[in-house]
């Protein structure tokens, strides 16, 4: 007999989704409605759920029966996408499971995975997905072969060799996998740290890491579609305070942001370079959500980039954009001269203050990009996309930061001279704003200078050619202080000693200049200020509480500290 308090709801799953197709009053209508469903072999899934109604009218949802199952592959063959470049070989069947490892099985399995809405994780946890994959066609051993030329082609190794060695390791996870599904592992709930506590007196020989991404990837199965399964991986990691928890939940996460799921994070995009923009804001966590199709999901997990949670995750998405950047894909594609704008664009993006956002691989993914824009192929191309690069930064204390960081990378065996000559632009410059955009406030572009000083002092360039680019930068800097009386306007004759000694050392304390000529000449005015007769009386005159004198001094000693005055 139905209850006037209850209802029943039968839903049916499509592309990964579930989607309501009636209400019935009883729960033997529901069940049965739902496996007629199932006899579809078209269905993905069935269940019923249960819909009280509380005496506080407060409805309670609770499901009574739920089956999914992955629909039979199509005949169509999928293939292996092809990549260029693999990690160093796993040497222990654990590397398997490492970020490195399921970063390759994204990119080289992204087709098979976007087709059955599985991670890498799900992939190497989940003995039904694991089989699944080795039973499919060619593609596990297609996949394995890339990797082992990739792998071999140093020569180290023969590549039959490293294919068999893969092989072994594969068959050493998938009969761990299968001994996990046996196990009675408990179901994930809102903690994903309780999992992780539960299954540690499960583990035995294995490790509870192991069986803790086993019950995740169990749960993540249900969730047929990208978005769903980062809903609600964010949802745990946004309840998770353990950071080991968090940890692993963030390898899982960056597994789900592999697939094509960042496009509709991002949302509608008038050219790849806006693109690449927006993925790197979504990195820093500053996505705006205005353009964006993704909804929840897209505002969870910005906020967990933007709290700094998900360090695999932003690293990720940073090393998707610098793939995007590097690709042939047109910068903007409907108008090709708008090409140079849009480039000028991404430089403007991935200039901060601190020097380029990822240094080196920012440095070779922009010089690729300029590359792919010039006509010149070869030695030719490569020189004048280094040339093009430097010319685009916004001045050349920064385009001094990009040679730094593009010497650490492939291009400076071969153009190591051309990034050296470039270096003569910076050496021409006789004033400040020859290096600096005059349009910079004094404090940031003595602060632009110095960060070009301090990348010019962790350069890979020879000690005397570093020598030599620190000592003009710091040149430049001890001018600029003279020619703008900087010093002298921070020890205004007409204020307080007080006010004149705090301004100096706050200066001094702040970074804005690099250890040299120019902050020596800051350091001598202030000891001439402390070398004055009752300097601490004279610096204390004015505060009539002795107790808040005592302090002030103290506060001001912790200061000169701070700036390099001894401790």
């Amino acid at each position: 007999m139905a209850s006037k308090n209850a209802s029943y709801e039968v839903q049916v799953m499509r592309e990964g989704r579930w989607f309501t197709e009636s209400y019935v009053e009883t729960e033997d209508t529901a069940l049965a409605a739902a496996r007629r469903y199932l006899l579809d072999k078209k269905c993905e899934g069935a269940r019923a759920v249960r819909n009280w109604t509380r005496a506080d009218g407060r409805m309670v949802e609770k499901e009574v029966f739920c089956e999914t199952r992955t629909l039979r592959d199509d005949d169509t063959p999928v293939r292996i996408n092809q990549i260029d470049s693999a990690p160093p070989k796993c040497e222990l069947t654990a590397d398997y499971y490492g970020d490195q490892s399921r970063a390759v099985m994204n990119r080289l399995l992204r087709t098979y995975l976007d087709k059955v809405y599985v991670t890498p994780t799900e992939l190497i946890h989940n003995y039904r997905e694991l089989k699944r994959i080795q039973d499919k066609d060619a593609l596990l051993p297609s996949a394995v072969d890339r990797i082992a030329f990739l792998q071999t082609r140093g020569g180290e190794q023969d590549s039959k060799g490293r294919r068999d060695d893969i092989f072994k390791n594969i068959d050493r996870m998938s009969a761990r996998a299968r001994k996990a599904e046996a196990l009675k592992l408990p179901r994930l709930g809102e903690s994903f740290r309780e999992v992780v506590d539960d299954v540690g007196d499960l583990a035995g020989d294995d490790d509870a890491d192991y069986l803790a991404l086993v019950v995740l990837s169990a749960d993540l199965a249900n969730v047929r579609n990208w978005l769903g399964k980062l809903e609600r991986l964010c949802k745990l990691a946004l309840a998770e305070n353990d950071p080991h928890a968090l940890e692993l939940l963030d390898g899982v996460i960056a597994d789900v942001l592999g697939a094509n799921v960042v496009q509709e994070i991002l949302g509608y995009q008038p050219s790849l370079a806006m693109a690449i923009i927006r993925m790197f804001d979504l990195a820093d966590g500053k996505l705006p959500m205005a353009t964006s199709d993704a909804d929840d999901p897209a505002e969870l997990l910005n906020k967990l980039l933007r709290d700094g949670k998900l360090p695999a995750s932003r690293a990720c998405l940073l090393d998707r954009a610098h793939r995007q950047l590097r690709s042939a894909n047109p910068l903007y594609r409907s108008d090709h001269t708008k090409e140079n704008q849009a480039f000028a664009k991404v430089i403007e993006r991935v200039v901060t203050p601190t020097g380029l956002l990822c240094g080196p691989e920012t440095a070779e993914a922009l010089t690729t990009r300029a590359g792919r824009m010039c006509e010149e192929g070869g030695a030719t191309g490569r020189r004048i996309a280094i040339q093009t690069t430097f010319n685009a930064m916004p001045d050349r204390a920064v385009g001094l930061v990009y040679l730094c960081d593009l010497a650490r990378t492939d291009y400076a065996r071969e153009h190591a001279g051309d990034i050296v000559a470039l270096l003569n632009r910076v050496l021409e410059a006789r004033e400040l704003h020859g290096i600096c955009q005059r349009t910079l406030s004094p404090k940031d572009r003595m602060v632009r200078a110095t960060g070009a000083h301090n990348a010019a002092t962790n350069s890979a360039f020879p000690p005397e050619l570093r020598a030599k680019l620190t000592e003009h930068i710091d040149r430049l800097l001890d001018q600029y202080l003279i020619d703008e009386q900087i010093v002298e306007k921070l020890d205004h004759q007409e204020s307080s000693l007080r006010e004149r000694a705090i301004r100096l050392v706050q200066f001094c304390a702040a970074g804005v200049l690099p250890e040299g000529r120019a902050l020596s000449r800051a350091r001598t005015r202030i000891l001439d200020l402390l070398r004055a007769p009752s300097f601490d009386a004279r610096f204390v005159d004015g505060i009539a509480d002795p107790a808040l004198a005592q302090k002030t001094l103290r506060d001001f000693h912790h200061l000169l500290v701070r700036a390099g005055f001894g401790g």
